[in-house]
């Protein structure tokens, strides 16, 4: 399954010029690495369901970026 430029599985991070803090942000949405995962039902082209080291969140992909090589989530 392809989500914007991103797939399950990819390693991701928060873009910082384009991330828009939201209450989530509170446990730790956008800190560290995310995986993109399966979203359990049908997301628009431009989202993504991201799981943070804090817990799930559905993401805009302009938000993200590819995590950097040997990262770890």
């Amino acid at each position: 399954m392809t989500v914007a430029a991103f797939r399950v599985g990819d390693r991701v991070v928060k873009n910082p010029a384009t991330w828009v803090p939201n209450e989530f942000d509170t446990w730790g949405r956008g800190v560290g690495v995310g995986v993109v995962v399966e979203p359990p039902f049908p997301l628009d082209p431009d989202e993504a369901d991201v799981r943070w080291p804090g817990g799930r969140c559905f993401e805009f992909a302009c938000e993200l970026l590819p995590a950097p090589p040997g990262s770890i989530p």
